[in-house]
């Protein structure tokens, strides 16, 4: 066999090797885009219902608060004045709103459940308030020729909510990307409570590899042997580096879902796994804590009189305030609207004691609105412990619940309840 021979057949294998190298390389690359961009979406979701079970909670409250004002005022207001007022509130809600990777709030009410040419109208908007009023049918289509409002109406009439993807031009631009969206159903208002956000908005910051830049490193490695070890080696290093930076980027997400956006407090969702575990822990290892609910005393007199802004600087200085006398493994959770979950570790500690020094320390603040004026608030506490009868966490809620509707009758007071 000649020289030529045995160098062109060492060529040959060379560039098979480097071949399968580069596929091998390419499979890894995309197996670890696709590993981001699956735990990205998987916490987008997450943070999307929490945002959305959120405002349930808020709307909820809000319209039966209203009602019972009004009724212990010996006002009359039918259900549709209501509906009205809870809607103007919301929508004020909604448009000073922001959430992380771009996303936003908007409301469909249903007026025919049968789908069809204005089956329903778009009662809010965060990022688009001109087609607040609009009506919508489930004969329109996106970009790809899906029908995202009929398979929203589908699946709020099978499931009451849905998580759904369509394509939609983004915000302030021309482009037509997917979007990813949750939508809850409301049903005392047939609403239907929906957030989203576009998918390039999560994947494009987070360091996604796009398809041109895998195709230019796939044909450099093809081309120049020795360059195609130099980047076998730089791709081991790129995905260190991208396992680093997906941790990071899985911290933050997590941050977001377990932190209540305005006060800084832990969110609902957080709180419910909070609470389910500490429960486990007094069934298996009889450790007990402290559980109190409070809320803001005459809240909604506070947004009527000085506004939604004003109601928002007291919520965070209420949340300021208490983790001022909570020790590290202390907590306090935004259960809804102006209503707070604490909790407290241990048994050694002065219930009692606690209780009034966050009382009066709250009580004893002093805040100035916009217009100058000096304002103070109070706030009710009910307060319990885990006991042998709970069967649930709803069976500890219910009992705090009840300490807490004995402390309102007074107000500016907290009641301990066994």
């Amino acid at each position: 066999m000649s020289i030529f021979q045995k160098n062109k057949k060492s060529f040959l294998i060379a560039v098979i090797f480097v071949l399968l190298v580069s596929l091998l390389i390419l499979q890894i690359l995309r197996f670890s885009d696709y590993k981001l961009r699956t735990n990205l979406t998987a916490f987008q979701i997450r943070e999307m219902k929490s945002t959305v079970n959120n405002y349930i909670v808020m709307i909820d409250s809000l319209r039966k608060d209203m009602d019972a004002n009004l009724k212990k005022g010996n006002v009359y207001c039918n259900e549709e004045e209501i509906k009205e007022a809870t809607l103007t509130f919301i929508r004020h809600v909604v448009h000073e709103s922001t959430f992380a990777n771009g996303a936003y709030v908007w409301i469909n009410e249903v007026t025919n459940y049968d789908g069809g040419e204005n089956y329903g109208i778009r009662q809010v908007h965060g990022n688009l308030p001109e087609t607040e009023g609009m009506q919508l049918s489930t004969f329109y289509e996106d970009a790809k020729g899906n029908f995202p409002y009929r398979e929203e109406l589908e699946g709020i009439k099978a499931n009451g909510e849905i998580t759904y993807r369509y394509f939609f031009k983004e915000y302030h631009n021309d482009a037509v990307s997917e979007k990813i969206t949750y939508a809850k159903l409301y049903e005392p208002y047939n609403w239907i409570i929906c957030t989203g956000t576009y998918l390039n908005s999560m994947y494009n910051p987070a360091g996604g590899v796009t398809f041109m830049n895998k195709l230019i490193f796939y044909i450099s490695f093809i081309v120049i042997i020795l360059i195609a070890l130099i980047l076998f080696t730089y791709i081991i290093i790129s995905n260190i580096l991208n396992s680093h930076k997906l941790i990071k980027q899985t911290e933050i997400l997590k941050n977001e879902v377990e932190k209540d956006s305005l006060t800084g407090a832990g969110s609902r969702s957080f709180g419910n796994t909070l609470l389910f575990k500490y429960l486990n822990n007094f069934r298996e290892f009889d450790k007990n804590y402290t559980i109190a609910i409070l809320d803001i005393d005459n809240f909604k007199k506070i947004n009527d009189c000085y506004g939604h802004n004003m109601g928002d600087i007291v919520m965070k200085s209420l949340v300021t305030t208490i983790k001022q006398y909570q020790k590290e493994e202390d907590h306090i959770i935004r259960w809804g609207g102006d209503e707070f979950i604490l909790t407290f570790n241990g048994s050694e500690r002065n219930i009692e004691e606690l209780m009034e020094t966050i009382r009066s320390k709250v009580a004893e603040q002093t805040l100035t609105t916009e217009d100058g004026k000096k304002i103070h608030y109070t706030i009710s506490i009910g307060v319990s412990h885990f006991n042998e009868k709970d069967q649930s966490i709803i069976d500890t809620i219910k009992r705090i619940d009840d300490a807490l509707y004995l402390a309102k009758r007074n107000k500016n007071t907290y009641y301990i309840m066994n």
